[in-house]
């Protein structure tokens, strides 16, 4: 059962079984696209492709303040 695992081991659960992409920086890499939305971009269009950020935001701000050396 999954109802015992932790947030990384669910995560990476999803992963494995092609539920979700592997984790990326949106900011940084890019979100993944597929051959036929790179396409449209390249194009000079703006496909929409939809994310979610994980966790809420008090960790993002744990992150951001990390990252800040605070």
């Amino acid at each position: 059962m999954l109802y015992h695992l932790t947030f990384e081991q669910w995560l990476r659960y999803g992963e494995s079984e092609g539920y979700c992409s592997e984790q990326f920086c949106l900011t940084h890499d890019g979100g993944p696209t597929t051959e036929t939305e790179q396409k449209i971009w390249d194009d000079g269009q703006d496909p929409c492709a939809h994310y979610v950020r994980l966790g809420n935001e008090k960790d993002w701000e744990e992150n951001a303040r990390y990252f800040l050396g605070l």
